[in-house]
């Protein structure tokens, strides 16, 4: 039986597709990968938006090692093979294939965060957290 809900899941894998990473210099001893939205995504549905929204609030936590669910250690050791890659220079299907392990990482975390009221868990996870 279809819910209202079943998209979410796609919807999340597209949206943590956008995300363009980079490595950019930290000021500190190592370069640290960050995420942001490829092209405009201001014209996005406003839900997509939020989830895109959502989605880099959970790449930061991720990048922070945070333990609070729904990040998990998993998410985080993805990441950081992914962050080891694109600053060792790693390049073609192995770059690929970190860049799509820790994407789905990402979307699976996401995708636990709100799979029991959408909507507003996206509104609650795409509020920044106090550091």
């Amino acid at each position: 039986m279809a819910t209202e809900d079943d998209h979410w899941p796609t919807t999340l894998e597209r949206v943590v597709s956008t995300l363009d990473f980079a490595v950019k210099e930290s000021g500190g001893d190592m370069p640290v990968l960050t995420a942001s939205p490829k092209g405009d995504s201001s014209q996005l549905p406003a839900l997509v938006g939020l989830a895109l929204r959502a989605a880099l609030e959970v790449d930061r936590r991720v990048a922070a090692s945070d333990p609070e669910a729904p990040v998990d250690r998993k998410a985080i050791l993805a990441r950081k093979d992914f962050a080891r890659a694109m600053i060792g220079g790693s390049h073609g299907m192995l770059l690929a294939g970190y860049a799509m392990a820790y994407r789905l990482e990402l979307a699976r975390i996401l995708w636990t965060g709100i799979a029991d009221a959408p909507r507003r868990r996206l509104e609650e996870l795409a509020r920044p957290r106090a550091s």
